[in-house]
């Protein structure tokens, strides 16, 4: 029989916050399933701090030990489906990343009508993960004067990624008269959540009808030769 020496008292305590630390990323992943699931089930008003532990099979101190509150699980949940990821963060890498979406999809090069086609196109998919957060977002919003701060802040972060993506665009190709702030604020109010809202929510439009809206509307509005 083989005998094997104990770990050292330093590697033992290394393996052991390794496993905590893996413990409660993948707690913290389950509240935050839970949570979804019940947002989207029930609102945000109506999923309760107690149900969603629960649902994750947690007691509500973990919970809180966790994530802290439900309001922090809201934006976590929202910013999961922007970033695709567990735990993303709407910063400015994202931003970047969004850029790149589009510098793929057409080039670093492409004229101002492929650009804003390739935004409408990069939009969409957010839409596709997104959509859901929002309304939650904005239903909160209306009975959470935090969230309703959150929320706002969070409008200001998009429209500096319009600012950023429509600043990309040469002066020159835009409309006579129309500066590159307006711009980026015009195709803020274009490609925005009240716009997907009123015409895929509640219109029914397809997303594939939706996004060449956006496409040609943000063409039509911003471009010099539209």
């Amino acid at each position: 029989m083989v005998e094997h020496e104990p770990l050292p008292v330093r590697a033992r305590g290394t393996r052991q916050r390794e496993t905590g630390a893996a413990s409660r990323r993948e707690t913290r992943r389950l509240l935050l399933l839970a949570a979804g699931e019940l947002f989207a089930e029930r609102g945000y008003a109506a999923a309760t701090v107690t149900s969603i532990a629960d649902r994750a099979q947690v007691s509500l101190q973990t919970l809180y030990l966790a994530w802290g509150s439900k309001r922090a699980l809201l934006r976590a949940f929202m910013e999961s489906s922007l970033r695709d990821c567990p735990e993303g963060v709407i910063d400015a890498q994202w931003v970047a990343q969004v850029s790149a979406g589009i510098d793929a999809q057409v080039g670093p090069a492409g004229d101002g009508r492929v650009r804003l086609q390739g935004l409408a196109h990069q939009y969409r998919l957010i839409c596709e993960r997104a959509a859901l957060g929002w309304k939650l977002y904005r239903d909160a919003a209306a009975v959470d004067s935090e969230i309703e701060a959150d929320w706002t802040a969070l409008q200001s972060l998009r429209r500096g990624t319009f600012a950023g993506l429509i600043g990309q665009l040469p002066a020159e190709a835009l409309r006579p008269g129309l500066t590159p702030e307006a711009a980026a604020d015009t195709a803020w109010a274009i490609a925005s959540p009240e716009t997907y809202d009123l015409l895929v929510r509640h219109a029914s439009w397809s997303l594939d009808a939706y996004e060449q809206w956006v496409g040609t509307t943000l063409i039509s509005a911003l471009l010099a030769e539209a």
